[in-house]
């Protein structure tokens, strides 16, 4: 078996392609692994991720734009996202009496359960996911994926513009 940065083709081999490949190799290995993880507790790896996220950011004001960028997904898709889970009863959201467009989406009582559930058998997946590296090998891992992801331009105010025409009303 070939190494899965052996970029024998026409193109350039690069570092930044050798580093890309893998990323995107990594992804679809940990969603193959994970998703049916995920999916015992009727969720996707992306709605894990979503619940994950507001119960890190509970007693915050969250809008779906903002669950948009912590997810780096678009507003589309995080809209599908959460009517899929607020109909399970996981998330609630509410309309911005400020700003009738907005709505503001919270984590219920039933999704933070569903967590803890889930967190008592997470670390073992987490694990196994890993195997292959060291516990410092992890924490660089970490740390390098956290600075490209850093390193990455804002959504640029065309990326924006066709968010905000493609954006369904609520």
């Amino acid at each position: 078996m070939t190494e899965p940065t052996d970029l024998r083709d026409d193109f350039p081999d690069t570092p930044a392609r050798r580093a890309v490949v893998s990323v995107v190799r990594s992804f679809g290995a940990l969603t193959r692994l994970m998703g049916p993880h995920y999916a015992s507790f009727n969720l996707t790896p992306p709605q894990f991720q979503m619940l994950t996220i507001l119960n890190r950011l509970r007693g915050e004001r969250i809008t779906q734009r903002r669950l948009g960028r912590e997810l780096y997904v678009s507003f589309p898709n995080v809209t599908v996202m959460l009517s899929r889970i607020e109909t399970a009863g996981l998330i609630e959201r509410k309309v911005n009496p400020a700003d009738r467009r907005e709505r503001f989406v919270r984590i219920t009582p039933a999704g933070l359960a569903l967590l803890k559930r889930i967190w008592k058998v997470q670390p073992m997946h987490l694990e196994h996911v890993t195997a292959g590296l060291t516990d410092p090998e992890r924490i660089e891992l970490a740390r390098l994926l956290n600075k490209m992801i850093a390193g990455l331009p804002p959504a640029t105010t065309e990326e924006e513009a066709i968010e905000n025409r493609s954006t369904p009303e609520p």
